[in-house]
């Protein structure tokens, strides 16, 4: 798209419009014909790519706005280049992990591979948003054997959309879509920190990398550009924080606990 609903004054905005006063619009876009919450793409020109500075949106079926094709990227083989971390030991969690009701053992001395586990998961939730309802169950272990969850999966996984103060400080699955990323930028690079956002960062909920693990999540998924998690799904294992203003904020321990499945772009 070359045009985008800005929310605020409800009028189209284009994309020179956006780099003139990107921190105005970001969060704040839709696409105006099916209303799905959009976000920008910058332009990019190389040998193997050209394409033009554009808005994308995961539209809704059919919509004519839509001039870019998202491919979601399901291949969660632990050989797969997203994840360039490799523990020692690692069990990678198998196919059909969370398709039985028994309940696996994630984490601890000899259990399966967090991330893994939970990138599996998020597939089966993008796909199917009740997925976790079936009946299945989980045990998660910290790395020195101490049990953080126990019991019914559909327990413990909750969609961004349905945060609630009853989810603050525990140990929750949270999952959803990030629809824009901001970079909190210090006079050290080393301090820098990253908003993962939902949509309208004042209000809806973000997912908050701070500079200790911006480092760490960068180098697990190997993010050269930051702006791939634009539009991306993710899931994390982590708690929620509210500020006064009513906003919620997500936070993780570790990188290996949030999982993406990116999009690409064609």
């Amino acid at each position: 798209m070359q045009q985008a609903r800005f929310l605020t004054e409800q009028r189209l905005i284009n994309t020179t419009d956006y780099l003139s006063a990107a921190e105005r619009y970001r969060g704040l876009l839709l696409c105006p014909l099916c209303g799905e919450k959009a976000w920008f793409i910058k332009a990019v020109n190389s040998d193997s790519i050209n394409r033009a500075a554009c808005f994308g949106a995961h539209h809704q079926h059919g919509c004519e706005a839509a001039t870019l094709r998202l491919n979601a990227e399901d291949d969660v083989n632990p050989s797969h280049k997203a994840d360039t971390v490799r523990e020692p030991s690692t069990r990678y969690a198998p196919a059909g992990l969370w398709q039985s009701i028994k309940a696996p053992q994630l984490g601890g001395s000899d259990g399966y591979d967090v991330n893994s586990a939970l990138r599996q998961l998020l597939s089966h939730l993008c796909r199917n948003a009740d997925f976790a309802a079936q009946g299945q169950k989980l045990r998660l272990l910290a790395a020195s054997g101490r049990e953080l969850m126990a019991g019914k999966l559909a327990d413990y996984v909750v969609h961004v959309n349905d945060i609630s103060d009853k989810h603050l400080e525990a140990l929750y699955i949270f999952w959803g879509r990030i629809n824009n990323v901001n970079e909190r930028e210090f006079d050290n690079p080393e301090d820098d920190e990253l908003w993962l956002n939902i949509g309208d960062y004042r209000k809806e909920p973000s997912v908050f990398i701070d500079a200790d693990l911006r480092g760490s999540l960068v180098k697990r998924f190997n993010l050269a550009d930051l702006d791939a998690l634009s539009g991306a799904d993710f899931i994390l294992l982590g708690h929620a924080g509210k500020s006064a203003h009513g906003k919620f904020t997500l936070h993780i321990a570790m990188s290996k606990y949030i999982a993406f499945r990116l999009y690409g772009i064609a």
